[in-house]
């Protein structure tokens, strides 16, 4: 569900008032608590500009001082809503990417599209003549035929023994 910047001032502002959190069809009280919550703080932090919906570019600075924070004993939640973020989701993502690719990892632009295993570029030291190829191909068929072949055995043997075990009954 998104929420307007309004909307989030409202319930922030009446959880501030009143401490309670209102009530909202489609989200559990603990749900609205924690959202509530996380709302509030970036509202103390940033006020009200908090709150907006913006689409940001992380730049590799950003990452990495906020991934030190969290090396230095600091939460994800404490860093994220330090950073405006309502949620530590992209915290725990930088922090797991640092753990596996390093400081280098925090570099790499994960947006866009992935490549499709089909669309892989055929480089050239792997092409192969037509003759090779149509000799990988045989002994491809011939294994699949194999294989094919020993299925068939297996699953004739097991409807015998079935058949078997049903006679003695």
């Amino acid at each position: 569900m998104k929420w307007t910047k309004e909307e989030k001032l409202k319930m922030v502002l009446e959880y501030k008032k009143s401490g309670f959190t209102p009530i909202v069809d489609g989200c559990s009280k603990v749900t609205m608590y924690k959202l509530v919550l996380a709302w509030a703080k970036v509202y103390e932090v940033y006020g009200e500009s908090g709150l907006e919906h913006r689409s940001r570019h992380w730049t590799y600075e950003d990452k990495a001082n906020a991934v030190q924070r969290v090396l230095d004993g600091e939460s994800y939640h404490e860093v994220a809503h330090s950073l405006g973020m309502s949620d530590k989701t992209r915290v725990t993502a930088w922090h797991r990417k640092y753990l596996e690719l390093g400081w280098d990892g925090l570099k790499l632009d994960g947006r866009g599209r992935k490549r499709k295993m089909g669309n892989k570029p055929i480089k050239p030291s792997e092409s192969k003549s037509q003759a090779e190829e149509i000799v990988e191909l045989r002994k491809r068929l011939e294994y699949l035929e194999a294989e094919n072949a020993y299925l068939k055995k297996l699953a004739a043997l097991v409807q015998q023994r079935k058949a078997q075990e049903q006679k003695k009954k």
